[in-house]
């Protein structure tokens, strides 16, 4: 079945439903131990699947697939993480097609964030890649931890998160501490 949507109601079931985030993971095979990636999510019950679908043809980006699924329902998502894609298909819809509510806020934050990082500034050094990472906190940020041994000796500049039960500003300012910027 194919879903045609109009580009209104894209902008405002986006105001609804949409979600921007900028994703912290630890990772040690990294260059700074720590990888970002943004991205853009809509989240919806597997009954309305074909709107998600509808969604990735939309911006000719992106894929589907399950979100979560728990004793009663599970859950699609619709989601684009590729910086290029997120740069050359989804941020020209939103700047030509604005969102109305405070996601619109959201949008200009990230619209921001994926643009230095099109042009690899996370890449020119370790202030900059923190730079985008404190962005990203005025997001609806998240950090990912995975059970990781960073070895101190090794590299100083990678970090174990994994244990930590501090709050998300806590890791923030250890972050911000942690690589002196």
């Amino acid at each position: 079945m194919t879903t045609n949507l109009e580009v209104q109601w894209v902008v405002g079931f986006v105001d609804g439903e949409g979600c921007f985030n900028l994703d912290i993971h630890v990772k040690t095979d990294m260059r700074w131990g720590i990888q970002m990636q943004p991205e853009f999510t809509v989240v919806q019950h597997e009954r309305d699947v074909q709107i998600l679908h509808a969604l990735k043809e939309l911006f000719g980006c992106g894929s589907v697939g399950v979100n979560r699924t728990d004793s009663t329902s599970t859950r699609m998502h619709y989601r684009c993480k590729s910086v290029k894609d997120l740069n050359e298909k989804v941020i020209p819809f939103f700047e030509k097609h604005r969102l109305k509510t405070k996601k619109g806020v959201e949008f200009d934050k990230f619209r921001d964030i994926v643009r230095l990082m099109y042009i690899d500034y996370h890449n020119q050094s370790l202030k900059q890649f923190l730079e985008i990472v404190l962005k990203g906190e005025q997001l609806r940020f998240r950090v990912v931890s995975y059970p990781v041994k960073a070895n101190p000796k090794k590299n100083k500049s990678k970090c174990d998160f994994s244990r930590s039960t501090s709050t998300l500003r806590s890791r923030s300012i250890f972050i911000r501490y942690f690589f002196v910027i």
